[in-house]
């Protein structure tokens, strides 16, 4: 059985924590993170969202760190060519190329570790709420404060439709490999093309059917949601307020930091 992130949300032990005080601890992670000069604050914040993830979110480790490193890998991508191509500072390593020289700087290290250690931060913290809060709780949420209505309705439609549009790609996956619709490079080129072709098809036709089925119960342009509230506890304001004491404290003695 594949997993996915609504079904370790709801198993979590944070699930039942107030969504208000988690929306604005990521909130705060992740604007604090990008905003500091130093990459020493956002490596801080996502140990701290890691930790809290995995061990007061019960969230299994072996799931996490799997699709933690495959989305940090884009990232890793990413600094790496900022390596080459953004300048100051000291020359580090140079090689000559036909007419050019790629070379990499202080400066550009110093920048690719800055946007690394964000990305880094800004990763963790999106998991740490997605893999704590499951999705129809966080639309209720924006939903309740007015956070642009039509906005949250096409993304939750959006997000209804990507399980559908899965599971009739399993499906018509599943369909073809019985019929050993990929046992060589040209019929898998073939089946590949009637796959999509029929994706195409079937994803109109379910959408057909969604909104009939909406009309059929009376939608008026909006969906209601199933609205939860937690109380906000002794114990996580003041955990709370220690992860924003540290990060301030961080801050202050690491801002001017730099690795190289």
């Amino acid at each position: 059985m594949v997993q996915n992130l609504d079904d370790i949300a709801l198993l979590s032990p944070l699930r039942h924590k107030n969504t208000t005080l988690k929306v604005l601890l990521v909130f705060f992670g992740l604007i604090v993170g990008l905003l500091s000069p130093s990459p020493i604050l956002p490596v801080f914040i996502a140990l701290c969202m890691v930790f809290s993830t995995l061990v007061f979110g019960k969230i299994p480790a072996g799931f996490y760190f799997k699709l933690f490193f495959s989305v940090l890998g884009f990232a890793f991508i990413s600094c790496i060519v900022l390596l080459f191509f953004a300048q100051g500072g000291e020359t580090v390593w140079s090689i000559p190329i036909y007419r050019w020289t790629l070379s990499i700087t202080t400066g550009s290290l110093n920048l690719a570790v800055l946007v690394f250690s964000r990305s880094l931060n800004g990763l963790s913290c999106m998991f740490f709420l997605s893999m704590t809060t499951p999705m129809l709780e966080l639309f209720s949420y924006f939903k309740n404060i007015k956070f642009l209505d039509v906005f949250m309705e096409l993304t939750m439609l959006i997000y209804r439709y990507i399980f559908v549009f899965l599971s009739l790609l399993f499906s018509i996956q599943s369909a073809q490999k019985m019929r050993f619709g990929y046992r060589n490079l040209k019929s898998s080129i073939h089946s590949a093309g009637l796959l999509v072709g029929s994706l195409f098809v079937q994803t109109i036709e379910q959408g057909d059917r969604l909104f009939l089925s909406m009309n059929s119960r009376c939608y008026d342009g909006k969906l209601p949601y199933y609205e939860t509230s937690y109380k906000m506890t002794v114990s996580d304001v003041l955990l709370s307020a220690v992860f924003i004491i540290s990060t301030a404290v961080v801050y202050v003695y690491t801002r001017g930091y730099q690795f190289f």
